[in-house]
């Protein structure tokens, strides 16, 4: 096991006072940074510096950065799920280092596809049918994991079909195979 314990502490989104969300910074007993490279492979990182061993994900809805001793996490309602989502955190550092003999670690960023990519091969209508207001709001959602990329019906019509193939393009590229295999269906 590496790590061990840490100190949660919430503090609420400064960029956006009146946000109902909060934030969490986690200091860690330990020295994590040899798991980073490892993690990148296992959590699907999106952007990682090896020299200063910070690490960033998308998870769940939260955008969350490992640095040696410590994780910051996003977008949480309250404490209680910022130490659920802290535990299950900390449980995958530890599986990931138990098992980093049989991973084989990520040193590089992947390029994550921008959301104005995205944008430009979703219908552009606005219909509101996947529930969101517009299809650029879309664009950033299916960049950020929120929803997938079924939630726009136009998008299943034979009309977008190769507008399906190119978005499976562009996460294939991006490494995101969440995305990349399924829009060609």
């Amino acid at each position: 096991m590496l790590l061990h314990n840490y100190t949660l502490r919430i503090v609420l989104a400064e960029c956006n006072p009146s946000s109902e969300k909060v934030n969490a910074l986690v200091e860690l007993s330990e020295d994590i940074s040899e798991v980073l490279p490892y993690l990148n492979t296992v959590l699907k990182g999106f952007q990682y510096s090896d020299g200063e061993k910070i690490l960033t994900v998308k998870r769940k809805g939260h955008l969350i950065t490992f640095r040696r001793q410590q994780i910051a996490i996003t977008k949480l309602e309250d404490e209680k799920e910022a130490r659920e989502v802290m535990e299950e955190l900390k449980q995958g550092v530890n599986e990931t280092y138990e098992n980093k003999d049989h991973i084989k670690p990520t040193y590089t960023s992947k390029s994550v596809p921008r959301p104005t990519d995205i944008y430009k091969l979703l219908p552009g209508t606005n219909c509101k049918e996947c529930g969101v207001p517009t299809c650029f709001a879309f664009a950033f959602k299916l960049t950020n994991n929120e929803l997938e990329w079924k939630k726009c019906p136009l998008l299943l019509t034979e009309e977008f079909e190769a507008n399906r193939l190119k978005l499976s393009e562009l996460f294939s590229k991006s490494g995101d195979s969440r995305h990349a295999g399924e829009i060609d269906a």
